[in-house]
């Protein structure tokens, strides 16, 4: 494993950024949905067609989805902490993309022959 000086300084500044958005700062994984519903109610606009509109953040739950209403007091908050998520997500993306490029090096040293990410490992047939 390299040491933090032997990493790029953009790998470094990304570390450095998840470590401080996760610790400092609330943040939410998921998407925000607006929808659109009837009331019900005799009379209300949106049975004329205009409908009441409210804002859901959709989470995962191990592997259920769920919608959390989310009042309008809340949205801007919410929105900040959703936004917080995509950019830690983002980071952790970059960051696993350098390490796995270190780890196909450190293989390759290893073997002893280059390898590439994106090839689909080939089976040798037996004759």
């Amino acid at each position: 494993m390299p040491s933090r000086s032997q990493r790029s300084a953009k790998e470094r500044d990304a570390r450095s950024r998840v470590v401080g958005d996760v610790a400092k700062n609330p943040l939410l994984r998921g998407s925000l949905v607006v929808m659109r519903r009837q009331c019900g109610k005799p009379g209300c606009h949106c049975q004329q067609g205009e409908k009441h509109t409210s804002l859901y953040l959709a989470v995962r739950a191990g592997k259920r989805r769920t919608m959390i209403y989310i009042p309008p007091a809340l949205e801007e908050t919410v929105r900040q902490w959703v936004q917080r998520g995509r950019q830690v997500d983002e980071l952790l993306d970059f960051i696993s993309g350098q390490c796995l490029e270190q780890m196909l090096e450190e293989k390759q040293q290893v073997l002893g022959r280059p390898q590439d990410a994106k090839a689909p490992h080939k089976r040798r047939r037996k004759g």
